[in-house]
């Protein structure tokens, strides 16, 4: 029974030292981003919703792409934050 409560306080702890580098990870491409260095971004942001499909970073993404005139890409990830949530529905509701 020590053994088995020692590998979950190991798992958890090695669980919550991630959640600081992906938040971490996702501000520096929002920074890039901002600076100008929209490919760089895009690609970190890609990498990001794979392991945290989070609307707002697709919807992030969809506003990217809009900007570069990849309308199709746009539209992949606008649909996929308005899935998730309807928030980021792109027709305002009344």
């Amino acid at each position: 029974m020590k053994i088995l409560t020692f590998v979950i306080a190991v798992l958890l702890l090695i669980s919550l030292s991630f959640v600081p580098v992906q938040a971490e990870s996702l501000k520096q491409a929002y920074s890039l981003y901002y600076k100008g260095e929209k490919a760089e971004a895009i690609s970190m942001i890609e990498d990001y919703v794979r392991d945290n499909p989070e609307p707002q970073a697709y919807y992030f993404l969809g506003y990217a792409y809009y900007e570069l005139q990849e309308m199709d890409k746009s539209r992949e990830y606008f649909t996929k934050a308005y899935k998730m949530k309807s928030f980021y529905s792109p027709i305002p509701e009344n």
